[in-house]
């Protein structure tokens, strides 16, 4: 109950919010942008909701639960064909009216609604909605067990909302009243016990907060959990366990019957969801509910940006922002754009135009196009115009000048420098000096060229000795030889050329540790001045941690590189997807990312222009144990002293055990023969044996081992064994099947049969040793509760499938559990299959565990007796399982209801009648078979109520006592003069000398015994209208009985006013 206040509260709280919200406009009196939701409402309401289940088809009846024991329950018909008997799923949903309830029903308990078995409402709302609760009103008492499920598609998954169980953890795995801490997950659903239990019988409600107890729902507007939390467009309520007293587990039917579902009232709270851009939810063309969006939104919920409003990303609108979609900022160049979320992140601004005009380019149309300047005098851009002979490159600053070659000048790089002559392709030609060789300067006389330090000549046109490759760029000159530091001779090297590459790549931006883009794309733009560039398989390399991969520039879905500029995208990743070669593993990749030192990208893509040779590649003369161009391998016959320091490392002669004349240069392995292996050929190679280190060649001998299989020799006793046997088996020469196989892999026992796994049916423990026969293949441990030799079967004493496939534990096996009280012969034993035990006679349930209806005393070992109840005297045949008492009519007793009770009469199917003999006038409580009491002296009357003619009652002497002397005279002689009182006709005799007095006398006395007739009549008619009134056979409707009632009033006032009247007259 404090739960259900504080729900209420919550909900008026925000009910009082959604009102003033539904209120607003989408922007204020200033024109501002502001926060606006549509109105708060009963999504619910008149919406159909699908139940699994429904009462009425076939027709059925119910009963209402009074919760009394013994009490007649009130029945009725539930019929889907009868507009006042139906009660359909449209009554979840409808006006709820408290003077005219109406509500949706299961079928009954009889019917098999209960656990497991579970029924499921589900309300289709047609679009989002932001939630606030759920409400069942239930016309029954409120289920044990049920759950509230939403989902935030048509086609998504059910999630939980919430759960009700007084057994939490039992059914739904759920800690019971759990809660949710801060930093906790605020879209699990919590269980709670606060509404299972069975009272009350009706009207109990059921109340769901979808923000009750969730920490951050004082901060709803920034925390997305929540926001996604109560968005629904579907709402489902599974009904899982029925409340019950207990009493269903005597299956009687009526009560049965009286346990089913049902909800008088569905609800559920909340407001169209326009995540704050929309006041007002219309129906669009095709019917269905959507928002009516402002602030630059569209959408069915609102929930993107407009064309053209994609200044910053879609957000929900706050009490604090309205968040709408601003528009592009193309500087009137464009009328397209998208959302950027790189450069939203990098300028805060997230507009990112398509199709600038007049030449521009950029995110925001803001700058020109490559080769492009803006011309100062107005928005356009105008093309640059360089000289392609004389200019380095065809792009010119903001001023549209042009980058000139050596030697060359002018705005457009179109004629040579003073000094300078012959515009060619290389520029504008020097002086005669050399420029490689010189300083550029010359004797204005000779000629003499001033040569740098490591260069010689005239001109300067050659290199000392011990100096190689002249280079203008070098101050030097030449450069020394290098040769790895294995040789001092050297000259540059042929077929290396100099290609001009454009870039804008720097090494201390992308090297290092780039660990964090493995999986990430590498992208450059890459053009060539030819259209017949030949590509290889290495024109992108990374290299790094002593690895090296490259790719094809075309690989990866790139294009063929032309004269445009084009972008290309590599993946960093190992994938056959994306081959890098040579392929390496993720781990290498990665090792690699995080030591990348260098990033190359093959310049020279056509053969038929090599261009400008490079010179300072070097070309060594090797001594002896050396090769390559630096020197750095060793030739055939040598290898490397250290390894480990690469080219550096000296070379040396190769040591192969005598089993190999040559070995790796790099590596120092030997090629090795005989049988041996290892990288100086000291062992043997895998299936042999021996010590290669003899140098002979038959120093490794063959395995006396299955093929393929590697031996070992052991040092004490120098006896062979085979170390790696086939799969399955196990031995010193593998002559036997290992654990959990069978078989004769030698034939050491018959035929040849190869090991192969035992077949136990998957009821072994695979981490037992010992599960099957290794020769014959016997499973040995069977468990599960099964046997056999496949352990395919159940045990003695259990039923199953034992061959179920993926099922552990009792499911597969059931122990049958025969009651050793109904099966023939005590056995344990039941029917593999089915379970069912041998039951003795009239026993019942597969277990024979009870009775069959209509029997009793199952404890006595030879079966159950017959209930034999009285047709007559009993309800319904049935009777206790025990003793075999059988439930008897009112006023009926005996073992099998076969007599009335004491002080009863009337046995008949109705029951018998209480005899109510008047306990002062009857000898004995008990009556005769006509209900007729056996009265004491002085009674008369069927209860023995009245006194005897001549007798009176006095209450101070119990019993009825004689009337006086005188008043027997008078009797006789009115007798002897008149004859008998009740007498027809009456005759008169008198004397005439009988004084007046006694004439008056007997006339008064006459007309008393008169009246007294006419009395004794009447009171016999009222005594025959009071029994009537209750002792009916027939149904008396409630007007029938009121009218018998008022004329035994009638009857009684009258003989009231004719005693009175008679004693005034006495």
């Amino acid at each position: 109950m404090p739960c259900l206040i504080r729900c209420l509260v919550t909900w008026t709280w925000v009910a009082v919010v959604c009102v003033r919200a539904a209120m607003d406009e989408c922007s204020d009196e200033q024109g501002r942008a502001q926060r606006c939701m549509p109105e708060f409402v009963n999504a619910a309401f008149n919406v159909t909701v699908v139940a699994t289940n429904t009462c009425g088809s076939p027709s059925e009846e119910y009963c209402v639960q009074t919760g009394a024991t013994g009490v007649t329950k009130s029945c009725h018909i539930c019929d889907s064909r009868d507009p006042q008997n139906h009660h359909s799923a449209v009554y979840l949903t409808d006006y709820n009216n408290q003077q005219d309830t109406t509500w949706w029903q299961s079928q009954t308990m009889l019917a098999g609604i209960q656990y497991p078995n579970s029924i499921n409402l589900t309300l289709h709302l047609g679009k989002s909605f932001d939630i606030t609760y759920v409400r069942l009103k239930f016309h029954t008492s409120r289920p044990e067990s049920f759950a509230i499920y939403k989902r935030t598609s048509e086609s998504g998954p059910w999630v939980p909302y919430q759960y009700y169980s007084g057994s939490c953890e039992k059914t739904y795995q759920k800690l019971n009243r759990g809660f949710i801490r801060t930093g906790e997950d605020e879209q699990q659903a919590l269980c709670t016990d606060d509404f299972s239990d069975i009272s009350p019988l009706t009207g109990g409600n059921v109340a769901f907060s979808t923000l009750e107890g969730r920490p951050s729902a004082y901060n709803f507007d920034h925390s997305p959990v929540l926001q996604d939390w109560v968005t629904a467009t579907d709402i489902k309520v599974t009904l899982n366990r029925l409340n019950t007293f207990g009493d269903e587990v005597f299956n009687d039917p009526k009560v049965l019957k009286s346990y089913y579902y049902a909800i008088s009232d569905f609800a559920v709270g909340g407001r169209c969801k326009c995540n704050g851009h929309a006041s007002d939810c219309v129906k669009n063309s095709r019917g269905r509910l959507v928002c009516k969006c402002k602030h630059n939104t569209e959408g069915d919920d609102c929930n993107v940006c407009k064309a053209f409003y994609n200044d910053r990303p879609w957000r929900r609108a706050t009490a604090d922002n309205a968040n709408e979609c601003l528009p592009c900022d193309c500087n009137g160049k464009s009328s397209e754009c998208f959302f950027d979320a790189e450069l939203y992140r990098a300028t805060g601004h997230g507009s990112h135009c398509r199709n600038c005009a007049d030449n521009t380019d950029g995110a925001n149309c803001e700058r020109c196009l490559d080769h492009y300047y803006r011309d100062q005098s107005s928005s356009r851009c105008l093309p640059c115009g360089c000289n392609s002979v004389g200019s380095e490159s065809p792009q010119c600053d903001n001023r549209g000048v042009c980058a000139c070659k050596p030697g060359v000048t002018g705005e457009k790089c179109d004629h040579c420098q003073p000094g300078y002559h012959s515009l060619t392709e290389a520029g504008c030609r020097p002086c005669s000096c050399s420029p490689s060789g010189s300083t550029q300067e010359c004797d204005v006389h000779t000629g003499q060229c001033r040569c740098k330090d490591n260069v010689e000549g005239f001109s300067c046109d050659r290199c000392k000795l011990g100096y190689f490759n002249l280079d203008p760029n070098n101050p030097l000159g030449c450069t020394p030889c290098f040769c790895f530091q294995h040789s001092s001779v050297c000259d540059s090297a042929e077929g290396y050329s100099v290609h001009t590459i454009s870039s804008t790549f720097f090494n201390d931006k992308f090297l290092g540790n780039r660990l964090l883009s493995y999986g990430q794309n590498l992208t450059l733009n890459f053009r060539v001045e030819r259209r017949d560039a030949r590509l290889s398989a290495e024109d992108l390399v990374l290299e790094g941690s002593n690895l090296r991969v490259a790719v094809p520039l075309i690989a990866q879905g790139n294009a063929y590189p032309n004269e445009n500029m084009q972008t290309y995208v590599f993946r960093l990743r190992d994938s056959t997807d994306y081959p890098w070669t040579p392929p390496i593993s993720h781990a290498d990749f990665q090792k690699l990312l995080q030591n990348l030192t260098s990033i190359k990208i093959r310049g020279t893509y056509s053969e038929r222009s090599p261009g400008v040779p490079a010179r300072w590649v070097e070309q060594c003369t090797c001594p002896q144990g050396y090769e390559g161009q630096h020197c750095e391998q060793c030739t055939v016959g040598y290898r490397r002293a250290r390894p480990d320091l690469g080219a550096f490392s000296s070379c040396e002669p190769c040591n192969c055990n005598g089993h190999s004349e040559d070995c790796s240069p790099d590596t120092g392995a030997c090629d090795c023969l005989h049988n041996t292996a290892g990288l100086s050929c000291e062992r043997c190679k895998d299936g042999f044996y021996g010590d290669p280190t003899r140098g002979t060649s038959d120093d490794c001998q063959p395995c006396p081992c299955p093929t393929g299989v590697t031996c070992a020799v052991v040092p004490k006793s120098k006896e062979v064994v085979c170390t790696n046997c086939p799969v399955g088996t196990t031995g010193k020469r593998c002559e036997l099947c290992d654990d959990g196989y069978f078989g004769d892999p030698l034939g050491q026992n018959g035929p040849v049969r190869a090991c192969h796994i035992c077949k136990c049916s998957d009821n072994i423990d695979p981490n037992a040793v010992g599960n099957c026969n290794r020769e014959t293949g016997e499973c040995l441990k069977c468990i599960y509760n099964t046997a056999g030799f496949f352990c395919d079967r159940c045990q003695e004493g259990f039923y199953g499938n034992a061959l179920a496939p993926n099922v552990r534990g009792p499911q597969k096996c059931d122990s049958c559990s025969c009651s050793p009280l109904g099966t023939v012969g005590k056995q344990s034993s039941c029917s593999q299959v089915t379970g069912q035990c041998q039951c003795l006679p009239n026993v019942a349930e597969r277990n024979c565990s009870a009775c069959q209806p209509g029997f009793f005393n199952l404890q006595s070992g030879n079966g159950c007796e017959r209930c034999d109840c009285n047709p007559i005297g009993s309800n319904n045949g049935q009777c206790d399982i025990t003793t075999g008492q059988c439930e008897c009519q009112p006023g009926v007793t005996g073992l099998h209801c076969e007599r009335c009770e004491v002080n009863f009469f009337g046995f008949s199917s109705s029951g018998c009648k209480p005899c109510d003999c008047d306990p002062e006038g009857s000898l004995t409580g008990q009556c005769k078979e006509d209900g007729r009491c056996e009265c004491r002296p002085g009674f008369v009357g069927a209860r023995c109520d009245m006194c005897e003619e001549n007798y009176f009652y006095n209450r101070s002497v119990p019993g009825c006592q004689h009337c006086p002397s005188c008043y027997s005279l008078v009797r006789d002689k009115v007798r002897m003069t008149y004859g008998s009182y009740n007498g027809i006709s009456v005759f008169f005799v008198f004397t005439i000398n009988q004084s007046n007095f006694i004439y008056r006398v007997l006339f008064h006395i006459y007309n008393i015994f008169q009246s007294v007739n006419q009395q004794r009549q009447k009171l016999h008619d009222l005594q025959t209208l009071i029994d009537n009134l209750g002792s009916g056979q027939e149904t008396v409707s409630d007007k029938a009985f009121e009218d018998r009632l008022k004329e035994a009033e009638r009857v009684i006032m009258e003989l009231l006013e004719e005693a009175q009247a008679s004693k005034g007259n006495l």
